[in-house]
């Protein structure tokens, strides 16, 4: 088992690699193989059987849906604020307030829905697991950008 997950981990670094050939891989699929090894590093990483697996990935995908529907939200409130003011339109106090004031909320909302799910995983995982999905995320998520800014050419010099 170990060998089959070392051999696609290495796989999966390998090609990689082709995320920095321009005309590489679409956006899409650039999420799909990193959605794919973040799965793969985690039941590594949690020691899951497989009920706990499915239980996992299930509670997982429904708490991502629904941060999504709630940053696609957040996106729509800055576009329209941007809008606004980009088309010279004067706009109330009042009409940005209350823009403002529904970020906020959805912002809330956002850390509300994170601690929910965290918390609910306690009917899933040990705690000890908790501990170690909280860790590995942040890993994760920081391993990431740091391949991603690797690969990034430095910005010139403006004189």
């Amino acid at each position: 088992m170990k060998l089959i997950i070392s051999t696609f981990l290495l796989f999966t670094c390998i090609s990689g690699l082709t995320f920095a050939q321009p005309d590489g891989w679409r956006k899409g699929e650039m999420k799909e193989r990193f959605d794919q090894l973040e799965k793969i590093k985690l039941i590594e990483t949690l020691e899951m059987d497989e009920e706990t697996t499915l239980r996992f990935f299930a509670r997982k995908a429904e708490h991502e849906k629904e941060q999504d529907e709630l940053q696609d939200e957040i996106k729509s409130n800055i576009e329209d604020l941007d809008v606004i003011f980009k088309s010279g339109r004067v706009a109330t106090v009042e009409e940005i307030k209350l823009k403002i004031d529904r970020l906020n909320e959805l912002h809330e909302q956002l850390a509300a829905n994170r601690t929910a799910f965290i918390n609910s995983l306690s009917e899933i995982l040990s705690y000890e697991q908790i501990a170690k999905l909280l860790i590995f995320e942040r890993k994760f998520r920081e391993e990431i950008r740091r391949l991603i800014m690797k690969d990034r050419k430095p910005p010139r010099d403006r004189e």
